[in-house]
């Protein structure tokens, strides 16, 4: 049988900016939307990135220490459906860590594309989802999402009594992180004009 592999953009061993408690996250590369102002340009291109097995990288999860879960973004993950549906699987039943999950398409429209059959088997896996895409006139710090048209869905039990606190909280962290090349990666959802008013502070700095 052929392994499976799965496009990534970045992947980062631990923080906790996204998602409850610390967690591992894995950012696929290619997305087809071009929301204003995204958040990972560098994750829209379909070509760019790396191909990673998705043994390897279950290999990578399992030996970290600490995190009790995997947050899994983009680009957009359904592009690579079956990818994801493995790497989702995986996650549950070799690591048994719980699983959230980021898109810019709508549940509906995802339950329409995959069918509802399929869609029910797969989101039995996912703890946390979070859908829809980023706008950026409606990003009003909301935790856990880009702007506050995405929905928040709770699969499971796991962090349902949390409901209420996660999606009223207007408080977001971010953290940075240096890849593979040298290059400083952001970590987690800015507020709105971020980076504009951060291009601006470091040119002060060297003024």
């Amino acid at each position: 049988m052929e392994e499976k592999t799965i496009r990534l953009n970045h992947k980062l061993a631990s923080t906790k900016v996204l998602g409850p408690g610390n967690r591992y996250v894995i950012w696929t590369q290619g997305c087809l939307k071009r929301c204003r102002n995204c958040i990972n340009p560098a994750g829209q291109s379909l070509e760019g990135g790396y191909l990673v097995s998705i043994n390897s990288l279950m290999e990578e999860i399992r030996a970290q220490t600490g995190i009790n879960g995997v947050t899994i973004s983009g680009g957009e993950p359904f592009l690579q459906f079956d990818g994801l549906r493995e790497l989702v699987h995986q996650i549950k039943s070799a690591a048994d860590y719980d699983v959230m999950l980021y898109s810019g398409y709508r549940l509906q429209e995802i339950i329409d594309k995959i069918g509802k059959a399929q869609a029910e088997e797969f989101f039995a896996d996912v703890d946390i989802f979070i859908d829809g895409s980023y706008r950026d006139e409606l990003n009003y710090g909301s935790l856990y999402r880009g702007s506050d048209n995405q929905q928040i869905y709770f699969f499971t039990d796991k962090y349902k009594s949390f409901e209420e606190e996660i999606v009223h909280t207007k408080n977001r962290d971010i953290e940075f992180d240096i890849d593979k090349d040298g290059q400083i990666v952001m970590v987690g959802i800015p507020p709105q004009n971020f980076y504009q008013e951060f291009i601006n502070r470091i040119g002060e700095v060297k003024e």
